[in-house]
């Protein structure tokens, strides 16, 4: 993706061009950016529905993370190919490496929690998270009340999707407490 002001270029940030701006606290480590095509992105503040969501998901998840299979993590940068976009998931599932110096380079599964967002997380994340190698993406919209799941990544993005309203979603690679109810993980909301 080329960025350019009037009728110069913009020079891209890099994955490691922003962890090292952490490290020398140009960047608050909590800061509400992500590095998407070389731009850090403001993202959204989180709103009550948004992180039930979150909380429904992890809850789901968590046979298979307390039994040590895999980590479940939240908000934590995956270090995609795209050398710069450093995204931040609301929840990546992960292999278990209690030895990793660096953040992952994929997933085995990855959710985003659309509230304000749905826009960038289903044209601008899925073509991220498919060159990861990451075998399936969710889209979970608040909004619409519905997700939508990728599947099947390849070099050109996902080559199949299919939104669900009603009904359940079983993820392929993930262990979790049974297949998710859509319905309830929206309900009340």
């Amino acid at each position: 993706m080329a960025l350019s002001v009037g009728d110069r270029p913009v020079r891209p940030l890099t994955q490691d061009e922003v962890l090292r701006m952490v490290e020398l606290g140009i960047l608050g480590e909590d800061e509400p950016v992500e590095l998407l095509h070389g731009v850090l992105t403001t993202v959204s503040a989180k709103t009550p529905a948004h992180e039930q969501v979150k909380l429904r998901l992890g809850r789901w998840l968590a046979p298979g993370f307390g039994d040590r299979r895999y980590d479940v993590r939240t908000e934590a940068p995956l270090a995609v190919p795209d050398r710069t976009s450093l995204p931040e998931p609301d929840i990546a599932v992960v292999e278990m490496d209690d030895s990793r110096a660096a953040h992952p380079p994929t997933a085995l599964l990855v959710v985003e929690v659309a509230v304000s967002s749905s826009r960038t997380d289903t044209a601008i994340k899925p073509a991220l998270y498919a060159a990861a190698g990451v075998p399936e993406y969710w889209v979970a919209d608040v909004g619409r009340r519905e997700v939508r799941a990728f599947s099947d990544p390849g070099p050109e993005g996902y080559g199949s999707s299919r939104t669900v309203r009603e009904g359940r979603l079983e993820p392929a690679a993930v262990e979790s407490a049974g297949p998710l109810d859509v319905a309830a993980l929206f309900a009340d909301l």
